[in-house]
């Protein structure tokens, strides 16, 4: 199942055309199995998958990486998932990662599409005085935001 119409893959892949360096997609999810284990099973891990995979097929500069959360459970201590579905995105020469948990759907989905440009541009939206002051930290730093559909 598309989860994205004809026309939305066309404006998406015209934004794309702002995309300037490669962007790195790392996706955990879970192996699908026949069996039925309540409490184990990831109901929107399939759907991410589809959304991403459309999305990574409209750029050359975007590339999708699959991992299964148990098998490769070392790969997701490294990136720090603890949960999925979950997705890192890396850029080349551009210092740290993002990482989304959940399905990014409705409003999340122009928020990975603006992560996606941010990140491949090696910029942001950040005022010159927040990355000035940014500047000034001497440590890592963990920032989580939230977010709910209402």
């Amino acid at each position: 199942m598309a989860f994205l119409s004809a026309d939305n893959l066309t404006e998406i892949k015209h934004l794309f055309e702002g995309l300037t360096g490669d962007v790195r997609l790392i996706y955990f999810t879970q192996r699908e199995s026949p069996l039925y284990i309540p409490g184990h099973e990831c109901e929107t891990c399939k759907d991410t998958r589809t959304l991403l995979e459309e999305v990574a097929a409209l750029s050359e500069k975007i590339t999708l990486e699959v991992h299964d959360f148990v098998a490769e459970s070392q790969l997701a201590h490294e990136y720090g998932i603890d949960r999925i579905p979950a997705l890192v995105m890396t850029a080349d020469g551009v210092k740290g990662t993002i990482r989304y948990f959940g399905m990014p759907s409705g409003y999340e989905f122009s928020v990975l599409l603006g992560s996606l440009l941010d990140a491949s541009q090696g910029k942001s939206e950040l005022s010159e005085a927040s990355i000035e002051t940014l500047s000034s930290v001497d440590k890592n730093l963990h920032i989580q935001v939230f977010v709910t559909p209402t």
